[in-house]
């Protein structure tokens, strides 16, 4: 005696579409561009780095004696 199961019908797998790749020409211009891309941002950082202008939040140097010195009366030249 043989018994019959559920009967589900069968489906088919799906499958993915192909992905489209670059192609030669299309790689060596994306890999162009994203190359000069990178070094023109590093190049920017570069030139922010090493700027001889002094930061926004540098201290103030110099004596123009605007400053008050310190209570214990000491003479820091570097406060």
């Amino acid at each position: 005696m043989e018994t019959q199961g559920p009967q589900f019908p069968v489906e088919q797998p799906v499958v993915p579409a192909a992905r489209r790749r670059f192609s030669g020409v299309r790689r060596v211009i994306a890999t162009t561009l994203l190359s000069v891309g990178m070094m023109a941002v590093g190049g920017v950082a570069v030139v922010n780095a090493a700027s001889p202008a002094p930061a926004a939040s540098a201290p103030a140097a110099g004596g123009s004696g605007t400053q008050t010195p310190p209570a214990n009366g000491a003479n820091c030249p570097n406060m």
